[in-house]
């Protein structure tokens, strides 16, 4: 299987295990839930591995979705699917963009701030555009918008960056490129999967405390409707039950008594609108109560009311309390208009009070919906098993109106719970109250109440969804604890790695910076041992000089003793020098010898030295040239014989150094601030430029000093005391240049002013 092959279905395998993760730890679960988790775990495969494992994340957030649609019942619309796959396509490739220099260069783990700068980039950054995506779909999918998009956009920020964090450094530490050994990289992966799950249970178990809290509240206000609906139905039943007594206690009642018994009634909180006697009337005589009250009237199928037909017997409504508005109901015939509606038979059947289908009342100018609640009455004395129809004296019927009522029960705002009620005792129902209720990703719950022969459905349902819902400081706290606790661990964690890195590599580099050091200090006791090798070569040299002109000074007669006389005067003074010189290096060892920094008029010192070298060249026929750069400062703070011990050890050897009668020495200088600068002494021949020499490989005298003689030596051991140093350059052309380089101050105009008026008063006192 190609490599291809395998990392596509590695991709699948590691996407779909993240998605199916925040399935399991996420309740409740909705769409764009699983957004947040499967931005944060794209950035890292695309980090990883680049772009082209897009390809596999689509097709696994296609099965993802699907999963979701026909598995766990949830709506996923193909507009939201494409927008999601979007933005993570968007925030992967984004990321790899940004982090491309560092992963592909390994930087991201050289040091602590080239992590921080990578884990900054990889979560916090390029998780915005998950976390803003998500709001976008909230709104799409609930098609509202909510005054809680803020948790929404925060956890699905945090969602992403906890993936994102922990996913992209344990894929890159796979590679086993890093300089982390395995042991380490087995601590972080095992350290940071531990963490990972256990930020999962967190979130999940305050979760399942926000939806407790959250189910038993809305279990009140259920269970709180619910008892005032049976409350008002048992009190409907009890007034309906007394007006029956009352008609049962006496075989005549008139309209006064019944008006005063109903009045009585409705003085009681009642959702009763109407109370109506029809009493039974045979068809013998009909004329008789037709006389008395009203005609006896009934409605056909299309609502026009007309006279009754003939028939064995009539139920016309009689009484009815309050009669205002309502007079139009008297004398029809409860019997031949309520079938539709009720069955009376049912009612005669049951002996007791039943309820009917939902009607339109006309009420105020406007319609509404009303039940009527109906009882047969019997006489004192009937018999059950008797035929009911000799017994029977007519219906007690209420009409009943709950508008009102279900709007005083009705869940408050701040409940964030809807109420919906219908009559389901048919296959199609009836609306009593309310709105049908969104179920999308909101809880709902039913319950049946059987209410006198009928089925009411009521259902309670939230106002929005569970995301948008107002959570409570539990939830923000755990929100941000898991996010930047979770945050936080994998940084220290990372960090303590790249600082075990950053040690390990200061180890080494100090154990180079000392070997260098060490061989260094061995180069300097071998140029040391050459300097005293030379040292003896010469003073053994001018000892047997002199010996020799002692002999032959024996010899030769007067007139020649006077050359023997100067060459052993000669002598004796390179020796005096070469001890001077020995007593110099002594100093500089023991650190016995100082520099004073007193002001010097450079310039004339340089003409006095120019002067020194052509009386000591003169007979040699050697030339000197001295130039001065024009940024040379005239007055300077520094040792004057010191630069005249340096000067002139280099001029009595850089003849035979460049084997060349023509020498120039050009003096520069290289501020560095201020007040304090460095000197260059340039020596070079006529027969190139000094600029040349300036683009040419160092070589440090100290590695043969045999080649240069004492002088030159002791002259690099009193730079380096002076801050400086004496350097051979060989330029491409082969040609040499020798450069020393000091340490000076520049004199301020108040030390040049000092030390002009001393050497004033000086040539006044010897005049």
């Amino acid at each position: 299987m190609s490599t291809s092959v395998q990392r596509f279905f590695l991709t699948m395998v590691i996407y779909l295990s993240v998605c199916i993760y925040s399935y399991v730890f996420i309740s409740p679960y909705s769409f764009i839930s699983f957004v947040g988790p499967a931005a944060g775990i794209t950035t890292a495969l695309v980090v990883y591995w680049g772009a082209s494992v897009l390809l596999a994340i689509t097709l696994a957030t296609i099965l993802f979705c699907l999963f979701l649609s026909l598995g766990a019942n949830l709506p996923v619309g193909s507009s939201l699917v494409i927008i999601a796959l979007l933005t993570l396509m968007l925030q992967s490739i984004w990321a790899k963009q940004l982090t491309f220099a560092q992963v592909n260069q390994q930087r991201w783990l050289k040091s602590r701030r080239n992590l921080l700068l990578f884990l900054f980039k990889v979560g916090p950054v390029i998780s915005l555009i998950s976390a803003s995506s998500v709001v976008i779909l909230t709104l799409l999918e609930n098609e509202q918008y909510g005054e809680n998009l803020f948790f929404v956009f925060v956890s699905s920020w945090s969602s992403s960056v906890l993936f994102s964090l922990f996913f992209t450094p344990l894929l890159l530490l796979s590679q086993g490129r890093h300089q982390l050994s395995s042991a380490k990289r087995f601590f972080i992966t095992l350290a940071s999967l531990l963490a990972f799950v256990s930020i999962g249970l967190l979130f999940t178990i305050s979760q399942n405390v926000q939806q407790h809290q959250r189910l038993d509240s809305f279990n009140k206000v259920r269970n709180k409707v619910i008892d005032k609906i049976k409350h008002e139905n048992a009190l409907t039943i009890e007034q309906i039950n007394s007006m029956s007594a009352l008609f049962k206690a006496k075989e005549q009642v008139s309209k006064k008594e019944f008006d005063l018994f109903a009045q009585s009634i409705f003085q009681s909180e009642s959702s009763v609108r109407v109370l109506e006697w029809a009493p039974v009337i045979r068809y013998e005589n009909r004329a008789e109560f037709e006389n008395k009250f009203s005609t006896i009237n009934e409605k056909s199928i299309n609502g026009i009311v007309k006279k009754a037909s003939e028939r064995s017997h009539f139920a016309p409504i009689k009484y009815l309390y309050p009669s205002l508005n309502n007079e139009q109901a008297l004398g029809l015939d409860v019997l031949k208009n309520a079938k539709t509606t009720i069955d009376m038979e049912q009612v005669v059947v049951q002996k007791g009070v039943v309820a009917s289908a939902p009607i339109s009342l006309i009420q105020d100018e406007y319609a509404n919906l009303g039940v009527l609640f109906v009882t047969a009455i019997f006489s004192a004395n009937s018999n059950q098993k008797q035929g009911r129809d000799k017994d029977l004296l007519g219906f007690v019927i209420a009409v009943v109106q709950f508008e009102s009522f279900f709007e005083l029960i009705s869940p408050e705002k701040s409940d964030n719970v809807s109420l919906f009620i219908e009559d389901v005792t048919t296959q199609e129902p009836f609306v009593l109250f309310g709105k049908k209720l969104n179920e999308s990703y909101r809880h709902v719950e039913q319950t049946f109440l059987n209410v006198n022969s009928r089925k009411w459905r009521i259902s309670l349902g939230d106002n929005q969804p569970w995301q948008m819902q107002t959570k409570n400081w539990q939830m923000w706290a755990m929100l941000f604890g898991t996010t930047f606790g979770g945050v936080l661990f994998q940084v220290l964690i990372l960090m303590m790695a790249v600082y075990s890195n950053e040690l390990s590599v200061q180890v080494m580099r100090k154990t180079r910076e000392l070997i260098l050091a060490k061989e260094n200090l061995e180069d300097k006791s071998t140029a040391k041992t050459h300097l005293l090798l030379s040292f003896t070569d010469e003073l053994y040299a001018s000892i047997k000089s002199i010996n020799h002109y002692i002999k032959q000074l024996c010899r030769v007669t007067d007139k020649e003793q006077n050359q023997f006389i100067e060459q052993i005067v000669l002598a004796n003074n390179n020796m005096q020098r070469l001890l001077d010189m020995a007593g110099d290096l002594s100093k500089i060892e023991l650190g016995a010898l100082s520099v004073t920094k007193e002001p010097l008029d450079l310039y004339g010192f340089l003409e006095q030295i120019e002067s020194i070298l052509k009386a000591e060249n003169l007979n040699e026929n050697q030339e000197m040239q001295i130039l001065i750069d024009s940024n040379v400062p005239h007055f300077i703070n520094s040792d004057k014989l010191k630069i005249q011990q340096i000067i002139m050890a280099c001029c009595s050897n850089i003849y035979k150094l460049y084997d060349n009668d023509k020498i120039r020495l050009t003096i520069r200088v290289h501020h560095q601030n201020v007040n304090t600068a460095t000197l260059l002494l340039v020596f070079s021949s006529y027969k190139y430029e000094t600029s040349s020499a300036f683009q040419a490989t160092q070589q440090s005298l100290s590695k043969d000093v045999s080649l240069y003689g004492t002088e030159i030596m002791m002259a690099k051991e009193v730079c380096q005391l002076m801050g400086g140093d004496v350097n051979l350059t060989i330029s491409a052309l082969g040609e040499k240049v020798l450069t020393a380089s000091i340490r000076i101050e520049i004199t301020s105009s108040e030390q040049q002013q000092a030390h002009q008026g001393q050497i004033f008063d000086e040539k006044h006192d010897f005049k």
